[in-house]
């Protein structure tokens, strides 16, 4: 009798599933002043360093053990964040400690000093004291050149590579999956959902889970918060899951994303600085403007805190 050949991709699929639904407790959706907050920030899964969580620490031990069902002997990762400042960098390294492989980090522009670079830049600094090595590969700070030089690495030490956004287009099933799953808990009925965006992966992860736990929402409306058109790249990724639906999305370009904003909603609910506190606080200036009434079932997406990272 001849054995039912193995088909690797349903198989890697199914693991990511599992993977998921291990990752997958869901974070609590809680109201203040008549606006409910789906609090992905207090997914906080680490003892040692228990201020590193929300929606893109999820994602990228997703992503790990996605890359390790692929191929069980990693030899390293290596990530060119967006900016110095950009959390990926320590969340990179902190996942890297934790299995044991090598982390290098790849930046570009002049920089004479790596260490007093990284004295600058928390999440550098956390990165180098989780182990990462810091390295300058190009003159200048241009994405793409950064890039081709990661790019040129990995061919002499086969790293995995992180890339901004978290690889979405070699693990789309981790890194949306992983979003998609925490809708789950919202309530069957809104009238608005207020998304604060950055790259925007995590909003067309919430619109999946939408349309898969079939939740009604009359409005989703995306604010990215530091002048970039991501409608093309949202719609991207529902298109490979075979998604239409209508949303609208908000180009704030009131901040750049360099300044830090403080927003609170009591004294324990600090929103971050980079992205939720500029986005909320446009939801508040323009809730008339916006059609959107104060007896309205609104709820606001709160992807992540890290704000230790930016004092």
């Amino acid at each position: 009798m001849k054995k039912k050949k193995l088909n690797v991709n349903n198989f890697i699929k199914e693991k990511i599933m599992e993977l998921i639904t291990a990752l997958s407790e869901l974070t609590p959706v809680e109201e203040y002043d008549g606006i409910l907050y789906k609090r992905d920030d207090l997914y906080l899964p680490y003892e040692d360093y228990n201020e590193l969580g929300g929606g893109k620490v999820r994602q990228m031990q997703l992503l790990y053990e996605s890359m390790k069902s692929k191929n069980e002997k990693i030899t390293g990762l290596i990530t060119n964040p967006v900016s110095l400042s950009s959390p990926q960098s320590a969340i990179v390294a902190k996942i890297a400690k934790d299995n044991n492989v090598p982390c290098m980090i790849c930046i570009g522009g002049k920089i004479d000093s790596v260490e007093e670079t990284a004295k600058r830049y928390k999440p550098l600094s956390l990165a180098y004291q989780l182990g990462a090595e810091i390295k300058v590969v190009a003159k200048i700070g241009y994405r793409n050149v950064v890039t081709s030089r990661v790019n040129d690495i990995i061919k002499e030490n086969n790293y995995e590579v992180v890339n901004f956004g978290i690889n979405l287009s070699d693990y789309p099933d981790a890194i949306i999956g992983s979003t998609a799953n925490q809708v789950l808990n919202l309530p069957d009925y809104l009238d608005n959902l207020i998304i604060p965006c950055g790259s925007a992966i995590t909003m067309a992860g919430i619109i999946v889970g939408i349309e898969q736990f079939k939740k009604q929402v009359k409005r989703i409306i995306g604010t990215q918060i530091s002048g970039y058109d991501r409608r093309k790249y949202v719609d991207s990724i529902l298109n490979k899951f075979r998604i239409n639906r209508q949303y609208e999305f908000i180009i704030d370009t009131t901040y750049p994303y360099a300044k830090n904003v403080k927003h609170f909603i009591n004294p324990e609910f600090e929103l971050n600085v980079k992205y939720e506190s500029k986005a909320v606080q446009f939801f508040l200036r323009n809730k008339q403007q916006l059609g959107i009434a104060d007896s309205d079932k609104t709820l606001i997406w709160i992807i992540g805190n890290n704000n230790f990272l930016f004092d």
